[in-house]
């Protein structure tokens, strides 16, 4: 008797559904976590943030399987690298963060003029802020304001031994790469009101915005 087998060939669409689902199979807990966060602070910043909330848990789910196997794979020196792997994690990453800016920017106002204590959130807001400035428009945060504007930092790009002048052109890439601990992304920006770059965990942010309202 033959046998006529036929290979099963998944469309774009059905592979990335079939990521999320693993993704929210992983972590129940976690993506319960990301629903009553969206509600209470999608309460606050609108109804169109809490729906662009609950898509960046999903998100977050997801990317937090990928930075799993990210770490997996760096700790395993001979660990072949997927081709675009690496590309998609950073594009991943930075949607997300972006996403996440907006959520947080939304609610900064009326969370302040409730009354509540919004420090969690200002903090959070800036932190993404940092990162989202030179992501989207290609520029430091802040620099637009006085004294910064009249002060611009010495930078050193990648490769270049000598530090130039910041130049408000559009052209500012906060370097990036990757944490240990996590496997997550990490972006390195200027922080204009202590003059130095720091450190930005996409995980940090993620747990910083779940822990809101703890």
């Amino acid at each position: 008797m033959r046998v006529n087998a036929r290979a099963i060939v998944m469309t774009a669409t059905e592979l990335l559904l079939s990521a999320y689902g693993m993704a929210m199979a992983s972590d129940e807990e976690l993506h319960e976590k990301w629903i009553s966060v969206s509600f209470a602070l999608g309460s606050v910043a609108g109804n169109a943030h809490l729906i662009a909330l609950q898509r960046n848990g999903r998100l977050d789910l997801m990317l937090r399987l990928i930075e799993a196997e990210r770490l997996e794979r760096m700790k395993d020196d001979a660990s072949d690298e997927p081709i675009w792997s690496l590309d998609l994690q950073f594009a991943l990453s930075e949607n997300w963060l972006l996403s996440a800016y907006e959520v947080a920017r939304a609610a900064k106002a009326p969370f302040k003029a409730s009354g509540t204590d919004a420090s969690r959130l200002l903090a959070l807001e800036h932190r993404l802020a940092l990162v989202r400035m030179p992501a989207a428009k290609g520029v430091i945060q802040g620099m637009n304001r006085k004294p910064h504007k009249d002060n611009p930092p010495l930078l050193r790009r990648l490769g270049d031994a000598t530090p130039e002048l910041y130049q408000d052109d559009g052209s500012y890439m906060a370097p990036q790469g990757l944490c240990v601990e996590t496997g997550a992304v990490l972006w390195y920006p200027m922080d204009v009101t202590n003059g130095k770059e720091v450190v930005v965990c996409r995980r940090d942010l993620s747990n910083e915005m779940l822990a809101l309202f703890d």
